[in-house]
Parts: structure tokens; C-alpha cells; sequence
């Protein structure tokens, strides 16, 4: 598997942070909503980009944490989002985003990436991980089961994650 460190989020790498949130959304718009690809980036820009510098401007006062991942040479393989939720059960933490930078997408980051994450909240003395993704998001679905997800429900748009994390091993 690949390795990956965590490291906080730093302001000048939350730009490309955006920057990749923004391509994604675009993308996923194009393939589930109908939009068209010409100008789906900048619509995507318009809708998101607002929302992703207040939220991180929120982030840290909300308590919500937000990391680089690197792999051993400093080179930077996705960013995560893990957001504080008042009414989520002791112990718990709810993943609001992964991004695998689209350069190091399908050679074992996002594995590696959640793993660090499980290793990372599991010494701080989280024992759940919970998450939401979009039906259609079947990269992402696959992800996370790959990573010992399990499916604890789901509405019309989204399915509901959770996996227990235990210390040393990523995996419960």
C-alpha cells in the first residue's frame, strides 16, 4: 500500500485544496446532474468556491480539522476534511471530505489516506469514523469499502457510512 503522512492543512496549500474540490464538483455534475462541459468549471467555481472559504474560515472555530497528505518525498497526494458534529455519539467523527489529487488517483492513496486518517483519530481516542456519499459516487462507494465502510443507511440521494477504528492497525 502506499504511505502517507498527515500534516494540518496549511493556508497556501488550501488553494489547491479548492482547486481540486471545484474540478471534482464540475466533473460530477457533468456525469450525474446533465451538465454540460463546456462551462461546467466555472459554474462549479461560482457555486462552490464561496461556500469552501467560508467553511474553511469557519473550520477551525468550529474545531473541524483539515490535512495534507504526503507521501514520503513531500509530495502532496490529497487533502481530507474532518468536520465537528455536536449531536454525533462519544468517541465519534464524521469525514466530510477526502480529495485524492487527481495526479496520484488509482495507485493506493485513498487507501493509504483513510488509513492514516483511522491511525490518526484512533490516538486521539476516536473509535468511529461516519460519512455520507452520493449513490451515483460509485469510485467513492468502492473506496470505502475497500477501507471497511459498512452501509448503515441511506435516503433517496446519499448513502450513510460508519467504520470502527481501533489503534495500530487502521482497521477494526
Amino acid at each position: 500500500m502506499a504511505e502517507v503522512t498527515l500534516i494540518p492543512l496549511a493556508a497556501e496549500e488550501a488553494e489547491a485544496f479548492f482547486e481540486a474540490e471545484i474540478a471534482d464538483h464540475a466533473d460530477q455534475q457533468v456525469r450525474d446532474a446533465g451538465w454540460p462541459r463546456s462551462g461546467a468549471a466555472e459554474r462549479a467555481r461560482a457555486e462552490l468556491a464561496p461556500l469552501l472559504e467560508r467553511e474553511h474560515g469557519k473550520a477551525a472555530a468550529r474545531g473541524d480539522r483539515l490535512w495534507t497528505a504526503v507521501e514520503p518525498s513531500g509530495t502532496t497526494v490529497g487533502w481530507l476534511w474532518v468536520r465537528s458534529i455536536h449531536d454525533l455519539p462519544p468517541g465519534a467523527a464524521f469525514l466530510e471530505q477526502i480529495t485524492v489529487a487527481r495526479g496520484a488517483r488509482r495507485q493506493g492513496y485513498g487507501l493509504a489516506i483513510l488509513a492514516a486518517l483511522d491511525e490518526t483519530l484512533a490516538k486521539e481516542g476516536i473509535v468511529e469514523i461516519r460519512l455520507t456519499v452520493f449513490r451515483a459516487n460509485e469510485a467513492a462507494r468502492h473506496l470505502y469499502r475497500a477501507a471497511g465502510y459498512e452501509q448503515v443507511g441511506e435516503d433517496e440521494r446519499r448513502c450513510f457510512l460508519r467504520k470502527g477504528v481501533s489503534m495500530g492497525t487502521g482497521r477494526q
